[in-house]
């Protein structure tokens, strides 16, 4: 009896265990969640009034029509949401495409060609990781504003773009390895060119390492905000997390429209990794411990 209880003792210490990890990680969310469907003086009650007759969803819908919004600047930041949903996921994907289109070549280049200073090249792109965004603010405005695109979304991705870059090569080149060259000597010996071979077998094999790589930079680039403040003034380019940040000023701060924006802002990339999930985890799992 001890011993078929033991298993069933670590089963359940187990469960346990991945409740607590399972309401840690889904507490802040659910607490976002539930402010979003909350009257403001609910909200600020002491403490919070809960209960079917405190929710509503009239702060959703001051996002489509916010004329009816008390504050002024509550009022600017919700009309401003949805543009900047639009402008956020023009600069996500953007940078995500680029990424994948040379992240592809470079990741192929390193794994499959022998080049003199390619370990040092590789780890140089790899260092160019550790150096902190605010450190390249300075010289990234300067040349953007050079070259006048400031207030720019093709901007925003290019910047993005040098950030998330280098770890899409690193995994992409550790995925081709891990891809037998015999498929792609039989494509070549079958009569296929080089580009027929990479979209119709390389790439449909590497899918697993493309959609980490893409969902990666396409998170990195949403999460902005540093460079999306400082590198956009209108809301030709402003992206989510600049209005929703737009929503605490020094005179007021609306929390149930900012916990409403954040709903809205988290959604389309929640959306994306759960559709692509399997092709996530397998590609972080697969590509990631290849040499």
């Amino acid at each position: 009896m001890r011993l078929a209880s033991r298993p069933q003792a670590q089963r359940l210490m187990l469960m346990g265990g991945g409740l607590l990890v399972a309401a840690f990680v889904l507490a802040p969310f659910s607490w976002l969640v539930l402010t979003s469907l909350m009257h403001e003086r609910n909200v600020l009650s002491v403490p919070p009034e809960l209960g079917w007759n405190s929710l509503t969803l009239q702060n959703y819908v001051s996002f489509i029509n916010p004329t009816g919004i008390r504050a002024v600047v509550g009022s600017r930041a919700a009309e401003d949401t949805l543009p900047s949903l639009a402008n956020s996921l023009i600069a996500a994907s953007g940078t995500a495409a680029l990424n994948l289109i040379l992240g592809t070549l470079a990741g192929y280049s390193f794994a499959r060609l022998k080049f003199r200073g390619q370990t040092s090249l590789l780890v140089l792109y790899l260092g160019s990781r550790m150096v902190p965004g605010i450190a390249l603010i300075v010289p990234l405005y300067l040349t953007i504003k050079t070259y006048g695109l400031l207030d720019n979304l093709a901007a925003l991705a290019i910047t993005y773009l040098t950030f998330t870059l280098p770890f899409t090569i690193w995994l992409l080149k550790s995925y081709f390895q891990g891809i037998p060259r015999s498929l792609e000597e039989a494509a070549l010996v079958d009569g296929c060119g080089w580009w027929q071979m990479l979209f119709r077998i390389l790439l449909p094999a590497a899918a697993p390492g493309l959609a980490a790589a893409g969902m990666f930079a396409f998170m990195t680039s949403w999460n902005d905000y540093l460079f999306a403040v400082i590198l956009t003034t209108t809301m030709a380019a402003k992206t989510v997390p600049v209005v929703v940040a737009g929503f605490a000023t020094d005179v007021t701060t609306e929390r149930t429209l900012m916990a409403t924006g954040g709903v809205l802002a988290v959604l389309p990339p929640l959306l994306l990794a759960l559709f692509f999930q399997r092709l996530i985890v397998q590609g972080l799992t697969t590509g990631a411990v290849k040499q």
